[in-house]
């Protein structure tokens, strides 16, 4: 057993900070101990010229610390988990502790680069992943304004402040970061944040968020490297005293989904160069993955999946409700509102619950989807979305605390939504109308709800629909009709998903 533990980590604030946690939750079990905190650059901070998927080394960030631990000059280092190397060593250990920061990356735009000249918007990233996958994520998704211009990639390298200062200053329009990163950055949720150098960092972070535009990448479409925001500490093995102690800082459930992440990216060799991302989201009602990408031999990589324990498939697809041969037409009548969007930060359910009347300078906050198609449809508009619930509903927190304190949404959705409980303000801007004969529901064993009101609507004239199988996307929707029927709903991330799962379409 120790008499005084080392903790070790590189030097910047963003890797104090991380380190700083994992010492005050060390030193919540153990008061009594003496620890003592060891912070010094890695080859990786020394070399700032070469992109990290240049280095004949793995473990830039990682090496040198570990001959200080198999010197025993170190007790544990604690890492961000992403800088890992695959292989890992047969002399070390690796135990996961506390909780996963944000998987997203984030995007910061200078707002003059909206109304830029120029053909080209120049992009600060490292990461082949993300070059591959936001090459063609931005001309959908950014505002229609600068849709049709190339978009060109750049290395950066240095830490957080360093990489953002060049941006800032230089002729460069975007940078791509972690959000767990910026989102540690701007945390006060530990004794040492008053240390002048975080501080300092924090300060900053916090004046470019309000100087500039940020947008939150969906993971569906920009999925995350393996490990990003979560936090390893390595050990020396057999130091089952060391084990014992952290084990308890250790989460299972992220424990169990960046493990995942890393071995998927193992199957294709692994590293920074490497042109794919993967995401493993554990959720109540499944494990959703995305993994999208390109191998080095060329094969694409593009799935989105939930794993779950589905109902049993229907007998044929005159059984499912609604299919293509019989579905319901809803006509979405707009309703007055004021002529101007609220003030706030909003939340569209659905592209027009937007009224094209507004002007999009007399938006006050920030612009939130609901799904990947209203945030398209809204960037036509020449609007900036600063990020979306990436169709998971509700319960899939928009994860703005650190970025925008005390945030709430104005939900803009259509005013027979009222009987569905939700988290948000509502602000209706539609109704619906249905535009067909109520269908006959006689031989249909499998619904999907598009929404709780469709539910309500149905269930009211047909209760008999009760004894059926029911599914529906991840949501409030879900809670509603579960606690309308008193059993559990299946879920997919999408109806075409349903569908396909029923009629056997791999």
């Amino acid at each position: 057993m120790f008499s005084v533990l080392k903790i070790a980590s590189r030097k910047s604030p963003l890797a104090k900070i991380q380190a700083y946690k994992v010492y005050n939750a060390i030193k919540r079990l153990k008061q009594d101990k003496i620890i003592e905190l060891v912070f010094k650059d890695s080859q990786g901070d020394v070399d700032l010229t070469s992109p990290l998927w240049k280095f004949a080394d793995k473990g830039v960030f990682t090496k040198d610390f570990r001959e200080d631990l198999l010197s025993e000059r170190v007790d544990l280092v604690v890492h961000s988990w992403k800088d890992l190397d695959l292989d890992g060593s047969p002399d070390t250990e690796i135990i996961s502790v506390l909780g996963r920061a944000d998987q997203r990356d984030l995007l910061l735009f200078k707002k003059s680069s909206l109304q830029k000249s120029s053909n080209e918007i120049l992009i600060l990233s490292s990461s082949p992943r993300r070059e591959y996958n936001l090459q063609s994520f931005f001309p959908l998704y950014l505002p229609a304004s600068i849709q049709k211009k190339s978009f060109r990639f750049e290395p950066v390298r240095g830490n957080i402040q360093t990489r953002i200062k060049k941006w800032e200053s230089g002729d460069f329009d975007g940078i791509i970061v972690a959000k767990a990163a910026i989102d540690r950055l701007l945390s006060t949720d530990f004794p040492q944040h008053i240390e002048e150098d975080i501080k300092e960092s924090r300060e900053y972070i916090q004046k470019i968020i309000q100087d500039h535009l940020f947008m939150c990448l969906p993971l569906s479409m920009n999925p995350n490297a393996p490990a990003q925001g979560a936090i390893a500490v390595e050990i020396k093995k057999n130091r089952d005293d060391l084990k014992r102690l952290l084990k308890k800082l250790t989460i299972e459930a992220v424990d169990s989904s960046v493990r995942e992440e890393r071995s998927e990216l193992k199957k294709y060799g692994g590293g920074c160069h490497q042109k794919i991302g993967i995401s493993v989201l554990l959720r109540s009602y499944g494990k959703v993955i995305y993994k999208q990408g390109v191998t080095d031999s060329g094969v694409l990589l593009e799935k989105k999946t939930l794993i779950s324990n589905h109902h049993p498939r229907s007998k044929s697809i005159d059984n499912l409700w609604p299919n293509p041969n019989h579905k319901i037409d809803w006509e979405r009548i707009s309703i007055p509102t004021d002529n101007r969007p609220p003030k706030g930060h909003l939340l569209i359910s659905r592209s027009n619950a937007w009224n094209d009347s507004w002007k999009k300078e007399d938006i006050s906050g920030v612009i939130w989807s609901a799904g990947l198609k209203t945030m398209r449809e809204l960037a036509k508009k020449d609007i900036w979305v600063n990020g979306t619930n990436d169709g998971l509903g509700e319960e899939e927190s928009p994860n703005l605390g650190k970025i925008l304190p005390n945030y709430n949404f104005i939900k803009l959705t259509h005013e027979n939504s009222y009987e569905v409980e939700s988290n948000y303000q509502r602000y209706s801007t539609y109704k619906l109308v249905m535009k067909n004969e109520p269908p006959n529901f006689k031989n249909i064993t499998h619904f999907f709800w598009m929404s709780g009101y469709q539910f309500e609507y149905f269930y009211k004239l047909f209760p008999e629909i009760q004894t059926a199988y029911h599914s529906c996307g991840p949501g409030i929707t879900r809670k509603h009709i579960e606690k309308i029927l008193l059993k559990d709903l299946d879920v997919f991330l999408s109806y075409q998903d349903w569908l396909d799962y029923h009629t056997g379409v791999e």
